[in-house]
């Protein structure tokens, strides 16, 4: 049977575990996103001599897409605080189930 300090030990090793997964997936998609925006940003030029917007209509696609950028910030928030709840479960269950010292 495993003492305490290395249940403790083996808990914080997974979690660690986890934390640089998610961290290197974070780092992943932010380089993936990067690319892309340098990729759309270098042809900015060329879409500026064929095409040349009003500006109300190059107002209202920046706030088009504005209003989108902030709808998946919403959701993706809202997925992040629904990943957390099993954490928050576990801490809430230890903070009940462990005796509280005398004074």
């Amino acid at each position: 049977m495993a003492t305490t300090i290395e249940a403790t030990m083996a808990i914080q090793d997974k979690v660690l575990s986890a934390m640089q997964v998610s961290q290197k997936a974070m780092i992943d998609s932010v380089k993936s996103w990067s690319e892309t925006v340098e990729t759309v940003y270098s042809k900015l030029p060329e879409f500026a001599t064929t095409d040349p917007k009003k500006p109300n209509q190059l107002f209202e696609t920046t706030l088009a897409f504005t209003e989108k950028v902030m709808s998946s910030q919403q959701a993706f928030t809202s997925k992040l605080f629904e990943a957390m709840v099993p954490a928050t479960r576990a801490a809430a269950t230890t903070a009940t189930s462990v005796p509280k010292p005398k004074v």
